[in-house]
């Protein structure tokens, strides 16, 4: 069992040395803490030593994943049920990142499959703001998610199959760092932008045809004859603004058809009960972050730069929360930073109900309500990564990767849902079942079995990775 680590993280080194122990195999690795926040809070000096050319190309990802597209796909669609299902069609696409880092796995085809997955967003982001039919959309929907999904999905492996282990942690957590300052940036460009859709969807374009001859140029020495497995390389909790699907973090580890069996058969109690209680939420909160920047313009008349100016704000004090919740889920355990993250957002979304409600709302209202909801992320993120390789019976990235799944599937159903309820109901409905379902949540992920104390370190190494 998988247990959350001691000691501060401070270096790479330090955490993995104890990785080189003849006797510690992939199923029983560790997870590491989330070294990366320090690091990003520190910026630039831990960060920089780690940085690589090719970085850059995901940072224009970032921007345009992470930052722009949660604007411009909801509030380009033409109403509450198209932004529904177009946003919840290119999430529910993300569930194919297995079958894309199988491929460039086994068949060592990396740079192609990050090649050629840049490309399908490109020619859909050219596409996207043409005056087309719902189902027109939805397949470019479904392509954006292809593309992210085989992009990311090899992301980390251009690390781990190239650096030295005891580089891994230092080099993966700038590689996230700079994933989550584009998503900021994205988030600002697209305020700035404002409701200017065409142009939106073109500088994103812009972007992402700029990072493939930057991966292509930065990338083409990498070669690796021995493969290394994803499983022996450290989990980190996906960072920056709500660790959006079909992000590199997400993607690092991906469950295999045959690891899926496995989990499947020794499927315990306590993991089960992270999985549908995550689930749950997740359907929930996917909602009401999907609709909330078309029901803040639609209720109250607000400019577009509103909502992508505030999740910027939001997304930028949430990075330095990061080692908070790393501090607490180690000395108090990651399961009471689970409920702490479950309860401040079952509270945001019930405040967010109340200012959406005719005699009560008002803007500030309702623009504090969702910072508070943004900044409960990381309290989420790190818990619930380290949860899921505490619980997991039997290989660790297995269940990481089927943890992740579960996210992407959550965010994909609880963008279908928002849709079609804040059109029949009203966003404020909306807030007021998912702040319910959060609550429940928030019950339940306290009832399973005890958690299992900090791990020693081991002999000769550093702290638990």
């Amino acid at each position: 069992m998988a247990r959350l680590p001691d000691g501060d993280g401070a270096g790479a080194a330090h955490g993995l040395a104890h990785l080189h122990a003849p006797h510690l195999q992939a199923p029983h690795l560790h997870l590491p803490h989330a070294h990366l926040p320090h690091g990003l809070v520190c910026f630039p000096r831990r960060i920089l030593p780690w940085l690589e050319p090719w970085f850059l190309a995901y940072a224009c990802l970032g921007v345009v994943q992470g930052g722009m597209l949660p604007l411009l796909l909801p509030l380009s669609a033409g109403g509450t049920n198209h932004a529904g299902i177009i946003v919840g069609v290119m999430n529910l696409a993300g569930l194919t990142a297995p079958a894309f880092g199988h491929l460039a796995d086994t068949a060592r085809l990396h740079r192609p499959v990050l090649l050629a997955g840049m490309l399908a967003v490109l020619v859909a982001l050219l596409l996207m703001p043409l005056p087309l039919p719902l189902a027109l959309k939805a397949a470019l929907a479904a392509l954006l998610g292809l593309g992210f999904a085989a992009s990311n999905t090899v992301a980390n492996m251009f690390i781990v199959e190239v650096r030295p282990r005891e580089e891994w942690d230092a080099r993966i957590g700038a590689l996230q760092a700079i994933s989550g300052v584009g998503q900021v940036v994205g988030l600002l460009a697209a305020g700035f932008i404002g409701g200017r859709f065409a142009l939106a969807f073109g500088v994103a374009a812009g972007l992402v045809a700029a990072a493939v001859p930057i991966a292509w140029a930065t990338l083409r020495g990498v070669r690796v004859p021995d493969p290394v497995p994803r499983a022996h390389a450290a989990a980190h909790p996906p960072l920056g603004g709500e660790g959006w699907s079909s992000a590199p973090q997400r993607l690092f580890h991906v469950v295999t058809w045959n690891g899926l069996k496995t989990l499947i058969r020794e499927m315990e109690m306590p993991f089960a009960r992270l999985l549908l209680v995550w689930f749950v939420a997740f359907v929930a909160i996917g909602a009401v972050l999907t609709m909330f920047p078309l029901s803040l313009i639609d209720t109250f008349g607000a400019s577009p730069r509103l909502p992508a100016t505030t999740y910027a704000f939001a997304s930028a004090v949430s990075l330095a929360v990061y080692p908070l919740a790393s501090m607490v889920a180690k000395q108090r355990g990651a399961r009471l930073v689970l409920r702490t993250g479950f309860a401040i957002r079952t509270a945001a979304i019930a405040l967010l109900a109340a200012a959406f409600l005719p005699a009560f709302g008002s803007i500030p209202a309702v623009l504090t309500s969702f910072v508070v909801l943004v900044l409960a992320w990381p309290l989420l993120g790190v818990s619930g990564t380290a949860l899921a390789a505490q619980l997991a019976p039997g290989e660790k990235g297995e269940a990481i990767g089927l943890f992740n799944a579960t996210s992407s599937l959550a965010g994909a159903a609880g963008a279908f849902l928002g849709g079609w309820a804040t059109g029949a109901y009203g966003y404020g409905a909306v807030c007021m079942a998912a702040a319910v379902a959060v609550l429940v949540a928030t019950l339940l992920a306290g009832g399973a079995a005890p958690e299992p104390p900090a791990a020693e370190p081991v002999s000769g190494g550093g702290p638990a990775a």
